[in-house]
């Protein structure tokens, strides 16, 4: 299969207030690096990446200070309100028939999974696919702290990045959400509200999105000391 690398776009506008850093949490360090460089990293190490384009807000005093904010490879784009406004704002640097996002605080993303994402969104018979994991707990369906039901678990999966889609269906779509005043958390979301295929390709479970203090803990113990 002949690769043509896309361009990803990973959204790090955000400020993360669940981690309780009193700073942006894709700013955290693991090791010498900080997450975000950790992240970035290993999307240029993929063969399928062409450049990373990252979103960072305006009033950023960090991101230019890092070593990665100089690499050619990496450009930078400006954050909007939500996640789904700096995808948007970054649509425009994009410059391959494909692209991906990714978010910034998922660092553990594993060559083998983005080498089957890629390779499952470039099908003809999908308009794009996104990495995610099966439900592995007991769902209950809660109303006012009193369980309801036990829902299926079987067809429930956790939507992870990256997510891969065609370019222009992607900001097409984008638009419209933006449009019609939906603030979608994912790219998917408004992939899927105006009709398109999505594939949903089962990734590794390690590629989860460092949310909480304990997610840093354990993504710390996973990377180590070592600069991956």
């Amino acid at each position: 299969m002949s690769i043509s690398p896309v361009d990803v776009i990973v959204p790090a506008a955000g400020v993360g207030k669940r981690m309780s850093l009193g700073y942006p949490k894709q700013y955290a360090k693991i090791g010498s690096k900080t997450v975000i460089e950790h992240t970035i990293s290993a999307l240029l190490s993929s063969p399928y990446v062409a450049n990373v384009i990252v979103g960072i807000n305006k009033d950023d005093p960090y991101y230019d200070s890092l070593p990665i904010a100089s690499n050619p490879r990496v450009v930078k784009g400006i954050g909007g309100a939500e996640r789904c406004d700096t995808v948007l704002n970054c649509m425009d640097l994009a410059s391959t028939d494909y692209v991906m996002v990714h978010d910034a605080a998922r660092p553990l993303l594993s060559a083998c999974d983005l080498k089957k994402l890629y390779e499952n969104a470039t099908l003809p018979s999908c308009d794009g696919a996104i990495l995610a994991c099966k439900v592995a707990d007991t769902i209950k369906y809660v109303t006012d702290g009193i369980i309801e039901k036990t829902v299926d678990r079987a067809p429930l999966y956790r939507a992870y990045t990256p997510q891969m889609f065609k370019t222009k269906l992607l900001k097409q779509a984008l638009q419209e959400a933006f449009n019609k005043g939906f603030k979608v958390t994912d790219d998917s979301s408004a992939m899927e509200m105006c009709g398109y295929k999505v594939l949903i390709v089962e990734g590794n479970a390690q590629n989860f999105k460092l949310t909480t203090p304990d997610d840093l803990a354990l993504a710390k113990l996973i990377i180590g000391n070592d600069d991956v």
